[in-house]
């Protein structure tokens, strides 16, 4: 897509999006005569905000048994899929590999190589860890390389062998404490789970181990079909939501 292109989007889209939120005097403003002064305002106002485009941070959804299941994402679909989404962000610069553990997923080397060689518009790739499995050699290899970081969850069992293999291998990480509830709805958070698009990463584990969830909570970005402008207007949409006052699947909110 190019600049014009690009432009044209935004202000499109903001304003058919916001116009019931304008001023008046606003409206009466006819906006094909005078262009320069509707962008203006735009891009002035609490509308224009590129980060609510896309979304800021991705996470793609490996594996799941915590919760019972035994999902394990199909890699043809997935490598597949994460290059439409690719397609359909500006500005994301973050992807995460998330799951029971990614280390454990038999694709995981293949599927970051991908997003090494074919993203670069993504400057860190994260795989979080429940810190219980100790990365293979093959595994270490590839967090070595630029941009790339492991996370692994504070209370994990093999914790402190993990840091002992990182520090001697030279590998990137962190150790950080697991949250205790989730946060998700009030950012602009995604979770990828092979070609669908929650907001709710407790959602998305729940599809992803067959349980059932509501339609809105998701966009198929593969079932539908959609051209990559409709996709996109799709993802604004999912990203923009406001956070739902009374989550049933969430835990009380800190």
């Amino acid at each position: 897509m190019t600049g014009k292109e690009r432009k044209r989007y935004i202000v499109n889209r903001c304003y058919s999006a916001h116009y019931a939120k304008l001023p008046e005097a606003f409206k009466q403003i006819n906006i094909l005569r005078y262009p320069g002064l509707w962008i203006s305002i735009l891009a002035n106002s609490e509308l224009y905000n590129i980060q609510n485009l896309t979304p800021e941070c991705t996470d793609v959804l490996l594996t799941t048994k915590v919760s019972g299941g035994s999902y394990e994402a199909d890699y043809e679909n997935l490598e597949y899929t994460l290059h439409v989404f690719y397609e359909l962000n500006y500005t994301m610069a973050k992807l995460r590999f998330i799951g029971d553990d990614p280390f454990l997923y038999g694709k995981l080397i293949d599927i970051t190589k991908t997003v090494l060689r074919e993203m670069p518009k993504i400057k860190r790739i994260e795989i979080v860890s429940d810190g219980n499995t100790v990365p293979d050699e093959d595994i270490i290899n590839v967090l070595r390389n630029p941009g790339m970081t492991a996370v692994i969850y504070s209370d994990g069992e093999k914790v402190d062998e993990i840091k002992a293999v990182f520090e001697e291998k030279e590998v990137n990480y962190e150790i950080v404490d697991r949250e205790s509830s989730c946060k998700y709805c009030k950012t602009t958070h995604t979770v990828f789970v092979e070609g669908k698009i929650f907001r709710c990463p407790i959602s998305a584990e729940k599809y992803a181990n067959g349980g059932e969830v509501e339609e809105k909570s998701y966009v198929d970005i593969v079932a539908r079909k959609l051209e990559i402008k409709n996709l996109r207007l799709a993802m604004f949409d999912i990203t923009n939501d406001p956070p739902p006052e009374n989550c049933k699947e969430c835990p009380k909110a800190e």
